[in-house]
C-alpha cells in the first residue's frame, strides 16, 4: 500500500510525506481491509483535501494529518475516509441526512463571517507572475509604500487579467495570426508616431483642471473624446476618474483621440482559480471537507438567506415588520442566516450625545425580539453591517463593526452572531459573498466623467463596472478614501458567488458574469422589502412584509 500512497501523495499532487505519516496512512489502510479501489479513493480525497487546506505546503506531517484524516472522516458518512473509520453507509437519503446533521453541529465551520481587516494581504509581482505577502497589517496607520502601491497594484491586477484574455493572447508566432489579437501598447511608445492606431491600457485622471489624461506606468497622455462623440460610439459602463479603461484611437497634436473605450474584460471565477489554485484571495479558512460535501450540505439546508438594508431601529414600524418577519419564518425551518445592513437609525449618530444610551437600547430591544423566536435565535446566524449613520460610520473605508458597547446585550441573546465591518465577506459551504453598504449608484453618476449609452438600465451599468474593474469603490481618494493598506479588501477578485451592493436606489437583482448581484433596498424607508437568498439555486426572491 506504500506504493499506492506514494503515487497519489508524491506523483499526483507532489506532496512530500514524513515516514511516521506514511506510516499511520498505510496501518488505517490495512486495519479496515480497504481494497485498492477504496484505498485510491481515500488517498485522493486526503491529497485534495490537504493542498486546499494547506495552501500547496508540501511536507505531509503526522499531527496535522491525523487532524485531517478526523476532520474528513467527520465530513460525510459515505465518504471514502468514513469508510477507513468503520463508518460506512450508503444511499443518497443517508447523504441528505448526514449532510443535514453537520449543519446542525457545527455551523461556525460551514458559515465564516471575515472581517475586511482580516482579508489576506496579496499584492501581485508583474515580474514574478504570482502573488507575494508585502507585510502583514496590524494597524490602519499604514506605510508609505501601501500609499504608493494602492492604484499600481490595481493596474497590476487588472493589466495581468486583461493579458491572460483570449482576445490578447495569440495562439501563434504569425503575422496573419497575430493580426487578430489585441495588442496593448505603453503611453512611452507614441512619441512621433501621430495618425497610427493604439489600444492603451490604464487609469483615467484629471492631471489639470477641466482636461481627463490616461496614465500608466510609463506616462500619461491627454485624452479627446470629440471623435468618439461625432461616431455615437455606445459606452458600456460608469468611467469615473480612477477607473481603469482600455482606450483605442489615435495621437494627433500631443493628444490621444479616443473612438472607443471600454472596461476590462471580466473573468470567471474558475479562470482565476486555475490561474492561482494555492492562493487564498477572499479569505477565511480552508473548509476541510471536499467540494462535493459541502454541496450535498447545501442541499439539505436549502432553507435561503435574508437580506435587509437600511433596518432603522428607532422607527416603531420597523420593529412591528421584524416581528411579523421573525413571527413568519417561526412556523417553518428557520433561514440559514439573517444579514442586517445598516444605516440602524434613521438620523446619524452623534457622539457624546444622548443619542448613544438610545442607540444601545435600540439594539438590545432588537435582541428582546429575536429572543423572543428561540428556534430563529438558536439555529439562524445573524451578521451585522454598519452603515454611515451607525457608530462611527463616517470616515474612510473599510469601516470597522459597530462597537461592543452598543451590541453586548444583543450579542448575548443569540447563539450565532456576527458584528462585522463594512465591506465584509462571508464563506458559506461552496459560497463566497461580499456585502457592501454604499449609496454607491449616486456616487459613481455624479463623478461619471462619460454618460452611458442610453436604453440601458443603469444598475446594469453600475453592476458591471464594479465587477470588471475588480473593486468595490473605483472611486478617486479624494471623493471616497480608502486605508491604503486595506485596499486590497475592496476587490473582488475572483468574482464572488453573491454580491450584495446595498443602496438606497430601487431593489434589484442582476446575473452578471457568474455573480448574483443584489441590492436590498431600503428596508425602512420603503416599502419593508428585503431579498431571500437560496444557494442550492443560487437565485433570490424578492419579498416584503404586508404593511397594517
Amino acid at each position: 500500500m506504500q506504493s499506492l500512497i506514494y503515487k497519489v501523495f508524491t506523483r499526483k499532487y507532489s506532496l512530500s510525506l514524513q515516514a511516521d505519516a506514511l506510516l499511520y496512512l498505510s496501518g488505517i489502510i490495512e486495519q479496515n481491509g480497504l481494497s485498492q479501489n477504496d484505498a485510491a479513493k481515500w488517498l485522493e480525497l486526503l491529497a485534495d483535501t490537504w493542498t486546499k487546506r494547506e495552501e500547496g505546503r508540501p511536507l505531509v506531517e503526522l499531527a496535522p494529518l491525523k487532524e485531517l484524516v478526523a476532520a474528513v472522516a467527520s465530513g460525510s458518512d459515505n465518504s471514502p475516509a468514513a469508510v477507513a473509520t468503520g463508518e460506512s453507509t450508503t444511499g443518497g437519503a443517508v447523504v441528505a441526512a448526514a449532510a443535514s446533521a453537520v449543519v446542525s453541529k457545527s455551523r461556525s465551520d460551514l458559515f465564516t463571517v471575515i472581517d475586511a481587516f482580516d482579508v489576506p494581504t496579496w499584492w501581485y509581482d508583474p515580474g514574478k507572475k504570482m502573488f507575494v505577502k508585502p507585510f502583514e497589517n496590524d494597524s490602519i496607520m499604514s506605510s508609505a509604500e501601501a500609499k504608493s502601491a494602492l492604484f499600481r497594484q490595481r493596474y497590476d491586477l487588472l493589466k495581468q487579467r486583461v493579458m491572460r484574455n483570449e482576445n490578447f493572447m495569440p495562439v501563434s508566432f504569425s503575422d496573419q495570426e497575430k493580426d487578430r489579437f489585441y495588442k496593448l501598447s505603453t503611453i512611452d511608445s507614441l512619441q512621433g508616431r501621430e495618425g497610427e492606431h493604439f489600444l492603451l491600457f490604464g487609469m483615467l485622471a484629471q492631471l489639470e483642471e477641466g482636461k481627463l489624461f490616461i496614465e500608466d506606468k510609463a506616462g500619461s497622455i491627454e485624452l479627446d473624446f470629440s471623435t468618439m462623440a461625432d461616431k455615437h460610439t455606445s459606452v458600456n459602463g460608469l468611467f469615473t476618474e480612477s477607473c481603469f479603461a482600455l482606450v483605442d484611437g489615435f495621437v494627433e497634436d500631443g493628444m490621444f483621440k479616443v473612438e472607443e473605450i471600454g472596461l476590462p474584460p471580466p473573468e470567471s471565477r474558475e479562470q482565476t482559480r486555475n490561474a492561482f489554485p494555492n492562493v487564498n484571495l477572499f479569505g477565511g479558512p480552508q473548509s476541510l471537507r471536499t467540494e462535493a460535501q459541502l454541496r450535498a450540505i447545501e442541499v439539505a439546508n436549502d432553507n435561503g438567506i435574508i437580506v435587509l438594508s437600511d433596518v432603522w431601529l428607532d422607527k416603531q414600524e420597523t420593529m412591528d415588520a421584524l416581528h411579523m418577519l421573525f413571527d413568519g419564518f417561526s412556523h417553518s425551518t428557520p433561514p440559514i442566516a439573517f444579514i442586517f445592513i445598516g444605516d440602524f437609525s434613521s438620523k446619524p449618530f452623534v457622539p457624546g450625545s444622548g443619542e448613544t444610551v438610545q442607540y444601545r437600547d435600540n439594539m438590545t430591544a432588537l435582541g428582546q425580539l429575536i429572543a423572543g423566536f428561540p428556534e430563529i435565535a438558536r439555529k439562524s446566524h445573524f451578521v451585522f453591517v454598519p452603515g454611515n449613520n451607525d457608530p462611527w460610520g463616517q470616515g474612510a473605508l473599510p469601516k470597522p463593526p459597530i462597537a461592543e458597547f452598543f451590541t453586548k446585550r444583543l450579542g448575548s441573546r443569540i447563539a450565532n452572531v456576527s458584528f462585522t465591518t463594512n465591506p465584509c465577506r462571508i464563506k458559506y459551504c461552496t459560497h463566497e459573498i461580499v456585502i457592501f453598504r454604499e449609496d454607491m449608484l449616486k456616487r459613481v453618476r455624479r463623478n461619471s466623467v462619460l454618460p452611458p449609452t442610453e436604453g440601458t438600465e443603469i444598475v446594469k451599468h453600475l453592476v458591471r463596472t464594479v465587477i470588471d474593474q475588480g473593486h468595490l469603490c473605483p472611486l478617486p481618494q479624494r471623493i471616497c478614501p480608502i486605508y491604503w493598506a486595506y485596499d486590497h479588501a475592496m476587490r473582488l477578485y475572483p468574482i464572488p458567488d453573491v454580491l450584495i451592493l446595498a443602496d438606497r436606489f430601487d431593489s434589484y437583482s442582476i446575473n452578471y458574469e457568474g455573480c448574483h448581484c443584489i441590492n436590498p433596498g431600503s428596508f425602512s424607508s420603503g416599502d419593508f422589502s428585503f431579498f431571500m437568498y437560496y444557494p442550492v439555486s443560487r437565485t433570490s426572491q424578492y419579498s416584503k412584509i404586508p404593511k397594517k
